[in-house]
């Protein structure tokens, strides 16, 4: 028998309740944000159980399988998506002949909250890409007028009301009032909901006991950034040691303690610590809605070149060039190229053999920082677009240094020998319309690709 059936089966009785008031931009929130962290199903029975809300009936899981055609499985691993990101709390009641549960839903957070999370916007991040990510983002933006210019003449309460009278402040009725919201959550109100990370422990106790006060002043670490250093640590999988160190780098280094400021220290400390992760990230691929020719087979030898550059890693790449295992300064760059200006793995590829190529096979850390800021710039996402830019950026270089002198120098030598170098997806356009005419352009590159190719 599966395992679900443990804990819940058809007959068995639910309601449920909302934590607070559930509002339309709510919706706009739950599809955009969350569903694609919790799924389809999870999404789904999260707007169900909204609709059902209204009152307190009771239902069975019968039902809500009839009415979501979910599997009782179905239902039942998608309510513990919902419980685990903070959007459902449940609660069970059993008697000798019969078990209930209730179902309370939590609201999202705000898209504010969401997006300075530290946690779920990461997620998020890595579900949809920088792209989509910074659409959905961009969606949740408000828009406002400057208000430069114009003079304020908001009136006041004072100008407004009227002060009570002494006959009117009765003590009685202020001990109702407070009675009264205190027994109850006002309508609408809405309780700060935490994300459930399961077994993950966390001593925050020996965080703080490591703090040195010579280094920081111990009371920066408020309540918010408590949950914040947790989420952190459950993403990195961090022990308190190793997190106190990271947020007093933050402290010295910013002079204050964000959850931002310490979320880049841990980044960078991470990157550092873990190395052998570098290989595995390096050894992917161009992701696939990007190659430009999957599912095809390649006619020329232009697309010859770019299905190269699409299926190889650029591991490989700095592995066709070494006749070795990569260095860890060269798979340093390459994080840096796909972490940090966000390049995909064929663009890389195409940005490495570019510089390895004009400049005399030295991956030159300076130069390849300068080239990726700049493609990073021109949201160079393709290897076609990748190989565009090349070309044009070697044309101008190579007219540059035909203007700078016109006198043969040791430079411009340097220049001609690695010109011969060149992948021929450089070279052709710099080549003579005569040296065209003679030698047809898919000669030229089956040239570089067998070069390229023979190494592997």
């Amino acid at each position: 028998m599966n395992g679900h059936f443990k804990e819940v089966i058809p007959v068995d009785m639910y309601a449920v309740q909302v934590n607070g008031l559930l509002q339309e931009h709510d919706k706009k929130v739950m599809t955009l944000l969350y569903q694609p962290l919790v799924g389809a199903f999870a999404y789904s029975l999260y707007m169900t159980w909204w609709q059902e809300a209204d009152g307190y009936k009771r239902s069975s899981h019968q039902h809500l399988m009839n009415i979501t055609q979910f599997s009782l499985k179905d239902i039942w691993q998608a309510r513990k998506k919902l419980e685990a990101i903070g959007l459902l709390k449940v609660f069970k009641k059993e008697t000798e002949h019969a078990r209930e549960f209730l179902y309370e839903l939590q609201r999202p957070l705000n898209p504010h909250d969401f997006f300075t999370d530290g946690f779920l916007n990461i997620y998020l991040f890595n579900r949809l890409g920088h792209k989509k990510f910074m659409e959905i983002k961009q969606s949740f933006l408000m828009s406002k007028e400057e208000t430069e210019g114009f003079e304020e003449i908001t009136a006041s309460f004072s100008d407004v009301f009227t002060s009570l009278h002494p006959s009117e402040m009765v003590a009685k009725s202020y001990s109702e009032i407070s009675e009264s919201s205190a027994d109850h959550l006002l309508e609408g109100s809405h309780e700060h909901h935490e994300l459930n990370l399961g077994s993950f422990s966390f001593d925050m106790d020996l965080l703080m006991a490591d703090l040195s006060s010579i280094i920081m002043p111990k009371n920066e670490i408020t309540p918010e950034l408590r949950e914040a250093i947790l989420k952190i640590a459950y993403i990195y999988r961090m022990n308190p040691l190793e997190m106190s160190a990271q947020v007093q780098n933050a402290y010295h280094l910013h002079g204050k303690l964000t959850a931002e400021n310490i979320r880049k220290e841990v980044q960078k400390w991470y990157r550092f610590e873990h190395q052998d992760g570098l290989p595995s990230l390096a050894m992917r691929t161009q992701p696939l809605p990007l190659k430009a020719l999957h599912g095809k087979e390649p006619a020329t030898e232009e697309e010859k070149t770019i299905k190269f550059f699409e299926e190889v890693s650029p591991y490989q790449m700095l592995e066709l060039y070494s006749g070795t295992k990569p260095i860890e300064a060269d798979l340093g760059i390459v994080v840096y190229l796909m972490v940090d200006q966000k390049l995909p793995s064929g663009v890389v590829n195409v940005l490495l053999d570019y510089v390895m190529r004009i400049n005399d096979l030295n991956l030159a850390k300076g130069l390849v920082e300068k080239i990726a800021s700049h493609w990073a710039r021109k949201k160079i996402k393709t290897v076609p677009e990748a190989i565009s830019l090349a070309k044009s950026e070697k044309k101008k270089y190579s007219e540059w240094q035909e203007k700078k002198t016109s006198a043969p120098s040791k430079g411009r030598r340097r220049m001609a020998n690695d010109s011969k170098r060149l992948p021929d997806w450089l070279n052709d356009e710099q080549k003579s319309s005569a040296e065209k005419a003679g030698q047809p352009e898919e000669h030229e590159n089956k040239k570089w690709l067998s070069e390229l190719l023979k190494g592997l």
